[in-house]
């Protein structure tokens, strides 16, 4: 049996980009598969851990409502992106890399987890931005550089 978390994004996530960014930062992951099929996260040991489904537009409020509750619904503003992330139940650090993946699609994304709900920040990327005229939205660039100087993809 697994664990199961839903990332609710504003922006179509780019799923392998933000795996990418774990990587980078350091998760010990190996990434395989992806569109069609669910992206997948192996531990260092080769071990699946997490199992991430291709991002799916939802753009009535009832779907929402009708799958994840009122109160949490009345939260979440359409359209959105449902994100699947689905943890290995009987590997202990499983559920953490989910969490980890959820919270950084949803950092540069926009959005909110389910179920916790995690906080609804605006977009942190400029590439998940629609201000085509500022390219980093509200949201501080990585590393301080100017907006227009940072060139580089999702940090993790």
């Amino acid at each position: 049996m697994s664990s199961d978390l839903v990332a609710l994004v504003r922006r179509s996530p780019d799923v392998h980009a933000v795996a990418d960014g774990m990587i980078a930062m350091g998760e010990p992951l190996e990434l395989r598969g992806g569109e069609p099929e669910p992206t997948l996260l192996y531990d260092a040991g080769g071990r699946l851990l997490v199992s991430i489904e291709d991002a799916v537009q939802v753009s009535a409020q009832s779907e929402i409502r009708r799958l994840l509750g009122a109160e949490f619904a009345d939260r979440v503003g359409v359209p959105v992106w449902w994100v699947d992330v689905r943890a290995v139940a009987d590997l202990p650090d499983a559920m953490r890399v989910a969490r980890a993946f959820a919270d950084s699609l949803v950092r540069w994304c926009g959005g909110t987890v389910y179920p916790d709900g995690a906080s609804d920040a605006p977009a942190r990327s400029w590439r998940a931005s629609d201000h085509g005229d500022d390219p980093v939205g509200s949201a501080p660039s990585p590393g301080g550089l100017p907006g227009d100087a940072y060139q580089g993809g999702v940090i993790g």
